[in-house]
C-alpha cells in the first residue's frame, strides 16, 4: 500500500514539474503589438513581406542597399513610412495615418533600416545623383541615354522586362523611376547608376534626363508629379 501511495505522489509530483509553473510564480507575460520595439521583429511582421525578409530580394524596393541609404535623407526615409507613397502600393505605416505603428516604432524601424548603412564612394569625377530631381529632365537626351544603357534589359520584349510600357509607366511614380535608375537592384542583378552610361557613371542631370523620357511614354491621364 505504502509502495501504490508513493508512485501516485510521484507521478503527481512530476506531471507539476512538467506541465505548469511553481505555485506563485506568474508565467512570461505577452508583449502587446502595439509595445513592441525590437527592429528585426517589426521589419519581418510589417515590412518583408514587400522588402525582402533582410531588406533584399523583395517584389519592393531594396532597403538593404549601399547606393539606396546613402542618396534617401533620413527625414524623407521616415515620412515614407509614416504617409505611405501615393500611387504606388506602399500604404502609410503610422497609427496618425491609420497605420498600426506608434511613433515609436516608427523611429525604431527608421533607426534600424539607417544601421545597414555602409560608406559609398562616387567614381572618380562623378558625384551620387540627388534622391530628388533638382532640374527639369531633357527626354531627348534621355531617349539617347536609354538607347546606350538600359534597351539591352528594359527595352519591348527585352528579356527583364520592358519599362516603357504604358501599363507599367502608369504605376510607377516619376521619383520611383528616379531611384531605380540611381540604385538599381544589386540583389537581383541590376547595376545602378555607376554603370548606366555605357559602363560609365549617369550624373545627375543624366538621371533627370531619363526619368524625362520614361514619363514623356506615360499616359496622360495617369501623369503622376515627382513627388509622388
Amino acid at each position: 500500500m505504502r509502495l501504490a501511495l508513493s508512485t501516485v505522489g510521484c507521478a503527481v509530483a512530476l506531471i507539476c514539474l512538467t506541465a505548469c509553473d511553481p505555485p506563485g510564480k506568474p508565467g512570461p507575460e505577452e508583449i502587446a503589438p502595439s509595445e513592441v520595439t525590437d527592429f528585426k521583429t517589426l521589419f519581418s511582421q510589417n515590412c518583408s513581406g514587400c522588402h525582402g525578409p533582410n531588406g533584399q530580394k523583395g517584389p519592393g524596393r531594396i532597403l538593404n542597399d549601399a547606393v539606396y541609404l546613402a542618396v534617401i535623407p533620413k527625414d524623407t526615409l521616415k515620412h515614407v513610412i509614416v504617409f505611405g507613397r501615393e500611387g504606388t502600393a506602399m500604404p502609410p505605416w503610422a497609427m496618425s495615418e491609420g497605420g498600426p505603428l506608434t511613433p515609436q516604432q516608427v523611429d525604431a524601424l527608421v533607426d534600424g533600416i539607417e544601421s545597414w548603412k555602409k560608406p559609398v564612394s562616387a567614381p572618380a569625377g562623378a558625384e551620387l545623383p540627388s534622391y530628388a530631381e533638382s532640374t527639369p529632365g531633357d527626354p531627348v537626351n534621355g531617349k539617347r541615354l536609354f538607347g546606350r544603357g538600359c534597351f539591352a534589359c528594359h527595352g519591348p520584349g527585352a528579356r527583364v522586362g520592358s519599362v516603357t510600357d504604358p501599363s507599367y509607366l502608369s504605376l510607377s511614380t516619376n521619383q520611383n523611376l528616379r531611384t531605380s535608375i540611381i540604385v538599381g537592384r544589386s540583389d537581383l542583378g541590376m547595376p545602378n547608376y555607376r554603370f548606366l552610361n555605357a559602363g560609365h557613371a549617369l550624373n545627375d542631370q543624366d538621371v533627370s534626363d531619363l526619368v524625362a523620357y520614361l514619363a514623356s511614354l506615360r499616359p496622360t491621364e495617369s501623369a503622376m508629379g515627382n513627388t509622388k
